[in-house]
Parts: structure tokens; sequence; C-alpha cells
């Protein structure tokens, strides 16, 4: 693995604003970036669909469940020109891409258990973002344009997969803020000021590198 590369990885609660973390961090840095294109760039590699892929990603069980919501409804055959992936098969495929990428550049990485992957590179930064219920919520709202009863459950629903997919696919908790690098409560801070914390904490780690490292 090219160990001059600096990986930044970032986990989540849902609402807690990864994802635009993430695009801060890639803006200033000049980085490339890798939330969907991994999901993308896993169906390419198995030959199969996007969908399937979809599926399951951070959810654990995911694609069984899409099985069985296509059978009930007489559709299992839509599935017959198309290998069926497993869990386990998607996750590898996934963990992969996220190793090619670490190995050809310095990259931004949300989410897919790519802190856990990566947790043996030298460079790798490993962010944890969480944030309290009414802080999460209202992201989710806003973002959605829904209720703030379905955000709620929207995230509830999302926390709870993402931690069974890490669990399963790492036998970690998500949770355990000793696993990372920095761990930040994006509804005390704000994101201004969270991004501002983590830039500092890139400069202090890698000096000059920081910017010259893409």
């Amino acid at each position: 693995m090219n160990r001059s590369n600096i990986i930044i990885t970032i986990d989540r609660q849902s609402g807690s604003g990864g994802k635009e973390m993430g695009e801060r961090l890639n803006e200033k840095l000049k980085y490339s970036y890798y939330d969907d294109e991994i999901v993308r760039e896993a169906a390419k590699d198995l030959k199969t669909s996007v969908e399937q892929i979809e599926s399951y990603d951070e959810k654990q069980d995911g694609i069984w469940n899409s099985i069985l919501s296509y059978s009930e409804h007489g559709n299992l055959s839509s599935f017959s020109d198309v290998e069926i992936i497993t869990d386990d098969k998607a996750h590898k495929a996934e963990s992969n891409i996220i190793m090619k990428i670490a190995n050809e550049k310095s990259a931004v990485i949300i989410g897919r258990a790519a802190s856990y992957v990566l947790r043996n590179h030298s460079r790798h930064v490993s962010i944890f973002l969480h944030a309290n219920v009414d802080f999460r919520k209202k992201r989710i709202r806003e973002s959605y344009n829904i209720s703030g009863e379905e955000a709620q459950h929207l995230n509830e629903k999302i926390d709870k997969q993402r931690l069974k997919y890490y669990k399963v696919f790492t036998g970690t908790d998500m949770y355990n803020a000793c696993r990372y690098d920095l761990s930040i409560d994006t509804s005390k801070l704000g994101m201004e000021k969270s991004e501002a914390l983590i830039m500092d904490y890139l400069k202090e780690r890698f000096g000059d590198e920081l910017l010259k490292s893409k």
C-alpha cells in the first residue's frame, strides 16, 4: 500500500453532518471524495446492478430483505438474469475498492467501515461525528422535507442499520470513541467550527504535506 497518501474516513450518526463534512474537507483539501461512488465501483467489479449493492449498503441482510419483498409480489424472477450478491460478498467488494483508493490517492471516504478497513494505514485519520437528537432531527427534517416524527424515525432506523453492519463486518462497536483519532459532537460546535477543529488536527499532524498529498 502507498503510505504517502493521506486518507480521511468519516463514520457518523444519521443527521450529524457526515456527508456535509466530507464535502467541506474535500473542498479545502482538493482530495478525491468517495461516498456513493464506492457503491458504483463495487457494482462494476461484481458485474451486478448498483441497485443490488445499494439495497444492502451499510445495512446487514439488506439484499435478502429485497428478495423477500420481491417474492411476496411474485417477482422473484426479476433476479434470474443477475447474480444475487450476498452481503458478505458486497462488503468485500467495497473493502477492496477502499484499499485500492488508499493505494492510489489521498481521499476523504464516508462510511462503509472504511475506518476499520484502513485501521493499519499509518496516514489514515479516522473521524466520528455525532450530535444530539434535536440537531440531527432538524437536519434530516430540512434535508428531506419531512415531519419531525418522520425524521426521528429515519435517524433511528439508519443508525440501527449502520451499527449492525459495522458490528457484523468488523466485530467492533462503531460508537466506541477510542477507535477514532477525533470524535466530535457537531451539535455543540456546529459544522463550521467542527471543520476548523478537524483542519487544525490535520495541519498539526501532517504539516506542509497536507496540501501536497493529492
